[in-house]
């Protein structure tokens, strides 16, 4: 009888399993605490609300984290879908997004004593501004950007080390103090006195997962949408993301 019961369990694990959809997804994988790789283990934000997600809807998520840019052309072909992502008009084109998964905001910082008044992103007019390859936030911000110049990186400590240096003149933080405070303690050289964050931040930027049109992911969108708002609704969203 023992045995009977142990091959019904095992049965019962094997079906369940084989069962489960796996599903790729990329995303920054230099965007802590959003995403990030430790010794090549994904972890952040994103991936604790896609793991949550994936447990109620039977998903097992495999994660392909990379530099932005690669990330987002390997969503563009098709391998996989994408978290972290922004929404434009170009973009709508070529994706099926979910509804927002998480807000960051997105932050200026100076040099100390370059300081200037900042309320709209047509403020930048005329200035070297420092941001992440491939990132984006928000139509407004991609309406301003033939107005200023961009120099683009992969690494938030190169983007502070350029404003030091009098390379760039604002430099974008995304998600926020958290991502600005990450880089200064993971440099024994910066400190928060050099800087200033400008008081009024760029944009509070919804972040999406999105998956190539060709994929044909909109039911798919609509259940994980429900296990979202469900999980805003119950806090244990919030509570995912307090834990950073």
């Amino acid at each position: 009888m023992k045995s009977i019961c142990f091959f019904l369990v095992l049965l019962t694990a094997l079906c369940s399993t084989g069962y489960a959809e796996e599903m790729v997804i990329t995303g920054n994988a230099f965007k802590q605490p959003k995403s990030w790789l430790d010794e090549g283990t994904p972890k952040g934000i994103l991936v604790d609300i896609m793991n949550y997600a994936g447990k109620e809807l039977g998903v097992d998520f495999t994660y392909n984290l990379a530099p932005w840019a690669r990330a987002y052309n390997l969503a563009l072909k098709g391998e996989g879908g994408i978290f972290g992502i922004s929404k434009t008009e170009e973009r709508l084109q070529k994706f099926d997004f979910s509804d927002p998964v998480y807000y960051d905001t997105v932050i200026l910082v100076v040099k100390k004593g370059n300081e200037f008044t900042f309320d709209k992103a047509n403020d930048l007019s005329g200035k070297r501004v420092g941001t992440c390859r491939g990132c984006t936030f928000g139509a407004d911000y991609e309406k301003a950007k033939a107005l200023f110049t961009l120099d683009t990186d992969t690494n938030n400590v190169q983007r502070l080390k350029k404003l030091l240096a009098g390379r760039i003149d604002t430099a974008i933080f995304n998600p926020g103090v958290a991502a600005f405070n990450q880089a200064i303690d993971s440099d024994p050289s910066l400190t928060k006195d050099m800087f200033t964050v400008l008081p009024k931040p760029l944009v509070n930027d919804p972040n999406y997962v999105a998956f190539a049109k060709e994929l044909n992911k909109k039911a798919f969108l609509t259940k994980f949408n429900a296990v979202i708002k469900k999980g805003m609704d119950s806090g244990d969203i919030e509570t995912l993301v307090n834990k950073y």
